[in-house]
């Protein structure tokens, strides 16, 4: 199983600085970089078809969240340069 050490390095060497990455490409760099294995990709629960390693990388991010390694936008605000690229659309 991967741990999460090993996770937070992949985002670490992986992942761009400074700029918004949706959780999705967070995944698919984890998935291309990181050895899983077959309980990694077992679904985390009976009621979930989420596998371990997601729920992991979620993890790992939650954390390192709360030690001001990483930051999160909020849900309500829009990628950077959303913004301008919508206000440019309407003129």
């Amino acid at each position: 199983m991967i741990a999460a050490n090993q996770v937070w390095g992949i985002i670490q060497g992986h992942v761009p600085r400074r700029q918004w990455v949706p959780s999705e490409a967070i995944y698919a760099l984890v998935e291309l970089h990181g050895k899983l294995d077959e309980q990694d990709r077992q679904p985390q629960s009976a009621r979930s078809s989420t596998p371990r390693w997601k729920t992991l990388v979620r993890h790992v991010l939650a954390g390192e969240l709360k030690k001001g390694k990483v930051r999160s936008r909020r849900r309500s605000d829009p990628p950077a340069g959303l913004k301008d690229f919508r206000k440019n659309i309407r003129n």
